[in-house]
C-alpha cells in the first residue's frame, strides 16, 4: 500500500463534515497526479472581493462581528488552493469574475463598492442561478453554492463565529439531546 491510498483509507474511515460541493473535489485532490493548481497569488489577488462577497453573507448585526471580521478571505482564499482541484479552482474564479462583471453592468461599479442593499440584489440573481436543475450531475456545483459553504464553513468553526454568533461553553458538561431554546437565544457551538 502506497501513501496516498493510506491516505485515501483513513480519509474514508475518519469521515468528516465535509459539503457535498466539497465531498467530490477532495476525493479528486487525492487522487489528482501532480500540483497543477492554480498559483495561491491568483487568488490572493482576490482576496478583497471574496471577503465581501462572505461578508455579505453574514454581515455584521446587533454586536456580533461578520463574515470579514472573521477573516474569510484568507481562508476560502487557502481552502481553494489546498483543497480544491484545479478544475474547481478555475469554476471559483470565473464566478468572481462574473460577480464583477454582473455589478458592473448593473450598478457601474465594483462589487466591493457597492451597498449591502445591491449586494444582495446581485445575490439573487446568482441564487436563482443556482437552484436552477444542473444539467448533469456531474457538473461542479454553482460558484454561488460553493462561496455559501465556504462561508459557512469558515465563519462557523472560527473563533468569532463560535463565540459570538454561538453560544460557546469551553466544558460541556452532560449530553442532553434536547435543550429548549428560549426566543432569541443563540444556538449552541458546543
Amino acid at each position: 500500500m502506497d501513501r496516498r491510498e493510506a491516505i485515501s483509507r483513513v480519509t474514508l474511515l475518519l469521515g468528516g463534515a465535509l459539503t457535498t460541493s466539497g465531498l467530490g473535489a477532495f476525493a479528486d485532490v487525492l487522487h489528482t497526479e501532480g500540483s497543477g493548481s492554480i498559483p495561491l497569488q491568483s487568488l490572493a489577488a482576490s482576496e478583497a472581493l471574496i471577503a465581501e462577497i462572505a461578508n455579505t453573507f453574514i454581515p455584521d448585526n446587533k454586536g456580533v462581528p461578520g463574515a470579514k471580521a472573521a477573516g474569510l478571505g484568507p481562508f476560502i482564499v487557502m481552502m481553494m488552493q489546498d483543497c480544491y482541484t484545479p478544475d474547481i479552482q478555475k469554476h471559483f474564479r470565473e464566478g468572481l469574475s462574473k460577480v464583477e462583471e454582473v455589478s458592473k453592468s448593473r450598478f457601474q461599479k465594483s462589487f466591493t463598492q457597492l451597498s449591502l442593499k445591491q449586494r444582495e440584489e446581485i445575490f439573487g440573481v446568482f441564487k436563482a442561478e443556482a437552484e436552477t436543475p444542473r444539467k448533469t450531475e456531474i457538473a461542479p456545483s454553482h460558484f454561488f453554492q460553493l462561496m455559501a459553504d465556504l462561508t459557512y464553513l469558515g465563519y462557523y468553526t472560527s473563533e468569532i463565529g463560535a463565540t459570538k454568533a454561538l453560544r460557546y461553553v469551553h466544558i460541556p458538561g452532560k449530553y442532553e439531546a434536547c435543550v429548549p431554546l428560549a426566543p432569541g437565544q443563540k444556538a449552541w457551538a458546543t
